[in-house]
């Protein structure tokens, strides 16, 4: 971790160093003539810039995050290492410092050529939309007023006139000065949150609602002075005051345009620029999604410090032998320049070593780490880097996870993370729009003491008789379907076919609205201050129409959880109409007369809530209040002064003031909207369980209906016993936790105890786990199906910052089969996930998917984020790592491509690791027959191309193989555990490759070191000596094709490339051991004279072909074949079971192999295939 926020640091430092920006000062004030010159200011332009590159900035930049790999990091050190042992007197390089150089430059080269190309895209896309055509009007005093002129967005600037027709993206952010529309105009915001609905916007106007500025042909020279605050990312907020020659107004989201949006339904719009450029909020939000390192590049480097370290150990201990050698046998060297002052040496050596290197043996460190170098895959980083990239591919083009009605695929955001999706642990969703399609219908309510609707209703009641009520009456079911189709902010819109249809900032507005038309009381239009409803008439005749004159709207928000509006009816009084979380609105009733309106009171109502919540239904809370003309225009000076307020105190007084209108308040009634599930949900999550996955659902609706709701998705299931944190009905106490410090406690002692699980629960009664109100015996706590209901408001505030509450709850969570919270806020959700992942040891892989730009905190915390491609729009998708369209999708996502690449990823990266650490256990043997001089028996070119003679097999591995169906993975979600379990990829799984590499290297040094050994037997018909250059040809050769073998070995599905890669990788290395032979004829001084003309006299040895081709790598695939049989036999893994039942050996009645299994995985084998 310390080297990993090292990194962070310097990389930042570069970040900054590279980067030019000015700080943005805190309030932004322009001074505009419309028509005029533009006033002064150090603003950006509006070009923006999503490149990460320039020509001057591409090499340090693209280098530096190269190297931010441990590997790469390493090899330009061995490298700067044989440059100084070459070309210095300080130690002996024993290869020359080309062999390293070139293939991490190429490898360098590639990744960087990538990383350009990609680049080059996005400045073609930035050029692209900087020249876009643009309108202004003229800042030339000479021209007439109106005067238009034709700019390219990126010479826009602050404080110019810009003008947008209908259909047009808005060029940069904007205050709205005018509209064709009169008093609004709509935008539709898609490219920046996938909204589609049309959102109102209206021109800065007086008190009286009138524009401020006529016609632009009418107004050169108006002038005015925008205050507003400094660029920012906040999309639905805006605040500052314009000031003009009538007085001040403050101005606010509604009058605020956004680059990038949309103008619909509008033929004119006209805005006095604001932002431009990187200060827009789009840009401000298009920040790249956190850096998140995944767990398989966690491991690789990890054990690539591992491997550092036996490096420098069998370094060390080269060395030390060295010295010892030396120590007890130079005297008799004196040819090789040992000891030459002795007497007796001839005077031609004596001159020869009065001429030699004479390097200290401390210098012999440097020289065996040298030879050593390939101990590291040089080329892992890019065979990971290559299948990503596939493997992305293939989650993109997977038409399983592609949704036809909506006509969206899978999208693979990133592509380092693909593996990870194969060790998931923990699954955090959002329910609403990510469990439930988010289509909300208007399924019944409660008013007047009656309950129309729903499925749990005694008596029945239907919509249409309250419907008769409010057309006919005059009482509180009319004031009910009142605030339903006034309160809101929802825009008519006549579609193609002539019919009008609805746009919502919200399905549950959208819902509430067609619930009103249902019940006789339909929105019509509507202009800024007036909304048009049309009462049903009892004979079906044409209804009357409605005038409600909207004089305030205090918008929703997911703090104040409700939103009202203050509004004249049609009889001219004042009323306060709100809607909103059923515990606000109770907050905010009046205490003597606040449930005068329903019959039974709180209780009664609570009661139908209640009944609601069972049905799985979403529930509002309706209220109102009248209040005199006197009261009113007094708030609405404090309403006027808040919003016109600057600074940081705006959003207080804004509080303040909408507290002095939203009192007292008399409830009429609550509304209950279905949101059904998406299909495929309860079996999704059913696999998901079976799998081990844990499933935490995190969703702001209240505790009746998020359990209900987990009923239905089969999260929660009738033999569960849940654990309800914190117990019904408790108040604060005096530590103000709710009574949760005490009960965690308590569950934590009945918990810890196994005991047998007791008999399932009759499916009608779901026992509580409730510790304080004795609702569970100590058998039932310590059942292995417990599940975990908290509250976000109540419990987790109190747990979330408490060291100790915080261990206890994990404790417990951990121990529950699911984990319901309720009344989170997105804060929470956030938090929680951090909570789980930084705590829980071992580190889960954690995963959360939602659809809202409430769960964008949550998606980028946790290791992997999926969107869902929904209504909410698209800024959990831009901030996730993968995007899906429905929940179901998420089960081939993991199951199928996860645990597949998992599996893949794992073989590769031991593999890697494992053929390297043969090559350099081969090297060190070989220094025992050498003196330990340090010398080296493979020609350096060629020794370093030894992870690209092997590097085909294990990306076909890569890219290709599977070893069960995904049908079978279907049926036995079980098999995904491997990967959870880290059943592949782990310490012992390297440790035993690390025994088996040892023995591997033993068989192919000694087998051909034997029969060279001995002239007789090689060269008795060639009258030639020993040459160590034929004897290592030998070796090595041999050498790939037992790494050869020992990859086809790993290959669990063949196919014709995995066979061409084989084909290619022999043709590759014995083509190349040739033009390496023969190749100083025509580069002479390049390349090693010593090595000149090796491939003819190795090739035309027969013993060279038996040994090297066929019994080294038979000898060493014998060994793994047995490794493999013992493995099987004695210690069979989940894999390995999957592979039997894959083959029809196990079927789900007769566990025909695992019978003969006598160990504890014969056990996991049988359960499997009974699952």
């Amino acid at each position: 971790m310390a080297v990993a926020e090292a990194y962070e640091r310097v990389a930042k430092f570069v970040d900054d160093l590279l980067t030019f920006d000015v700080d943005p000062e805190k309030w932004r004030v322009l001074e505009v003539s419309i028509g005029g010159e533009l006033g002064e200011g150090a603003y950006c332009d509006n070009s923006i810039t999503t490149h990460k590159y320039n020509a001057l900035t591409f090499l340090p930049r693209s280098l530096f995050e190269q190297f931010r790999r441990t590997a790469n990091q390493y090899f330009l050190l061995i490298s700067l290492l044989m440059i100084i042992g070459t070309y210095t007197d300080l130690f002996y390089s024993p290869l020359t410092a080309w062999s390293t150089i070139g293939p991490l430059s190429l490898i360098l080269a590639i990744t960087m050529t990538k990383e350009g190309i990609e680049d080059l895209k996005r400045h073609k896309s930035d050029e692209h939309v900087n020249n876009s055509e643009a309108r202004i009007l003229s800042n030339s005093p000479e021209t007439p007023p109106g005067t238009v002129e034709t700019v390219a967005w990126k010479a826009i600037a602050p404080g110019q006139i810009v003008l947008v027709k209908d259909r047009e993206e808005i060029p940069a952010d904007l205050v709205l000065l005018w509209s064709s529309e009169g008093a609004q105009c709509y935008v539709e915001t898609s490219n920046i949150d996938g909204e589609t609905n049309l959102k109102i916007k209206r021109p800065a106007t007086d008190s009286a609602n009138a524009p401020l500025f006529p016609h632009p042909d009418e107004s050169k020279g108006v002038g005015m002075t925008l205050e507003f605050e400094a660029p920012c990312a906040k999309v639905h907020t805006f605040e500052g005051t314009l000031k003009h020659a009538g007085g001040e107004i403050a101005l606010d989201a509604s009058q605020f345009l956004l680059r990038g949006s949309t103008l619909r339904n509008t033929k004119l719009a006209i805005g006095v620029v604001a932002y431009t450029g990187k200060d827009t909020r789009l840009v401000r939000n298009s920040r790249d999604v956190p850096s998140k390192l995944s767990e398989l590049e966690r491991v690789v480097n990890n054990m690539v410090l591992f491997i550092l370290g036996a490096m420098v150990c069998i370094t060390t201990i080269s060395v030390i032998a060295y010295c010892l050698w030396n120590e007890s046998n130079k005297k008799d060297l004196w040819y090789m320049c040992y000891r030459y002052e002795q007497d007796g040496v001839p005077a031609l050596f004596d001159e020869n070593c009065s001429n030699s290197d004479d390097y200290s043996n401390g210098s012999m460190w440097f020289t065996f780490f040298i030879l050593y170098n390939n101990f590291i895959p040089i080329s892992l980083y890019v065979t990971i880097e290559m299948i990503n990239y596939c493997q992305a591919a293939y989650v993109d083009g997977d038409l399983e996870m592609y949704d036809e009605a909506s006509d969206t695929p899978a999208l693979a955001r990133t592509s380092n993370m693909n593996a990870d999706l194969g060790m998931i642990a923990h699954v955090f969703s959002d329910k609403t729009g990510t469990l439930t399609q988010n289509i909300m219908t208007f399924k019944g309510c409660a008013v007047g003491g009656g309950v129309y609707g729903g499925e749990t209703v005694d008596p029945p009641r239907r919509i249409e008789a309250l419907k008769q009520l409010v057309i006919t009456g005059d009482g509180v079911e009319r004031d009910f379907a009142a605030i339903m189709a006034v309160c809101h902010t929802v825009v008519p819109e006549v579609r193609e076919d002539g019919t009008t249809g609805y746009q919502a900032e919200s399905p549950d507005e959208e819902a509430l609205v067609e619930g009103a038309c249902d019940l006789g009381l339909a929105f019509a239009s509507r202009t800024v201050d007036v909304v048009d409803v049309t009462l049903a008439s009892p004979s079906g005749t044409e209804g009357t129409s409605l005038s409600y004159t909207v004089l305030a709207t205090i918008p929703f928000d997911s703090t104040r959880k409700r939103m009202s509006a203050i509004v004249r009816l049609p009889n001219g009084k004042v009323r306060v109409m709100t809607k909103g979380a059923d515990n606000i609105v109770f907050g905010l009733a009046d205490a003597a007369a606040g449930y005068a309106r329903v019959p039974g009171g709180r209780e009664a109502l609570d009661a139908d809530l209640e009944k609601f919540a069972r049905d799985g239904l979403r529930t509002l809370v309706l209220a109102q209040r009248d209040v005199s003309d006197r009261e009113y225009e007094a708030w609405a000076e404090a309403w006027h002064a808040a919003e016109t307020a600057l600074g940081s105190a705006r959003k207080e007084k804004l509080v303040a003031a909408a507290a002095l209108i939203e009192k007292d308040l008399a409830i009429v009634g609550a509304t209950a909207i279905e949101d059904k599930l998406q299909d495929g949900v309860p079996s999704t999550i059913a696999e998901l369980a079976k799998a081990e996955i844990k499933l935490w659902v995190l969703t702001g609706d209240k505790m009746e209906t998020a359990i209900n709701i987990g009923y239905s998705a089969r999260l929660l299931t009738p033999d569960m016993y849940l654990v309800k944190l914190p117990v019904e009905g408790a108040d604060a106490g005096p530590l103000g936790d709710y009574g949760v410090a005490a009960q965690l406690e308590a569950l934590e002692a009945v918990v810890a105890a196994p005991v047998a699980a007791p008999a399932k629960a009759p499916a009608d009664k779901v026992p509580l786990m409730d510790v304080e109100g004795g609702d569970a015996t100590a058998t039932e706590a310590q059942s292995d199906h417990p599940a975990l209901v908290i509250e976000g408001a109540t419990a987790l505030e109190a747990i979330l910052g408490d060291d100790d509450l915080e261990n206890r709850f994990l404790r417990l969570a951990s121990r529950c089969r699911a984990v319901v919270a309720c009344r989170v806020s997105p804060a929470q959700k956030r938090i929680l996930v951090g909570l789980v992942r930084r705590k829980t040891n071992p580190a889960p892989i954690t995963l959360a998917i939602g659809d809202g730009a409430n769960d964008v905190g949550m998606i980028q915390e946790a290791n992997i984020g999926v969107g869902i491609s929904g209504k909410e729009g698209r800024q959990a998708v831009n901030n996730a790592d993968f995007a899906i369209a429905q929940f179901r999708f998420l089960k081939p996502l993991l199951f199928h491509h996860g645990r597949k690449n998992y599996r893949r990823m794992s073989k590769v990266i031991i593999y890697s690791f494992f053929k390297n650490m043969v090559l350099t256990y081969v090297l060190f043997y070989f220094q025992a027959d050498c003196a330990w001089s340090g010398t080296s028996f493979y020609e350096s070119w060629v020794y370093s191309g030894f992870n690209f003679f092997l590097g085909l097999i294990p990306l076909a591995i890569g890219l290709f193989d599977h070893d069960v169906a995904d049908a079978t993975v279907d049926k036995y979600p079980r098999l995904y555990a491997a990967g959870l379990h880290r059943m592949d990829l782990n310490v012992t799984n390297m440790a035993y490759g690390t025994l088996e590499a040892v023995a591997a290297s033993v068989a192919i040094y000694y087998l051909p070191r034997e029969v060279y050994w001995r002239p007789m037997s090689v060269w008795q018909d060639h009258g030639k000596a020993m040459d160590v250059w034929v004897l290592g040809t030998a070796v090595f050769v041999g050498m790939v094709m037992a790494m050869m073998a020992r990859a086809c070995l790993l290959v669990d599905s063949w196919n014709k490339a995995q066979l061409g890669f084989v084909v290619l990788q022999h043709l590759m290395m014995f083509t190349f051991i040739i033009f390496m032979a023969q190749a100083y004829a025509a580069w002479y001084g390049f390349y090693d004279y010593d090595y000149y003309g090796v491939a003819y006299h190795a090739y035309a040895l027969p013993v060279f072909w038996l040994v090297s081709c066929v019994l080294v790598p038979t000898v060493v695939s014998a060994l793994q074949l047995l490794v493999l049989g013992v493995h099987l036999d004695f210690f069979p893994s989940i894999n390995d079971i999957g592979k039997e039942l894959d083959h029809g050996h196990v079927d789900g009645e007769h566990a025909t192999v695992t019978a003969r299994r006598r160990t504890e995985p014969a056990d996991a084998a049988l359960e499997l295939s009974r699952a």
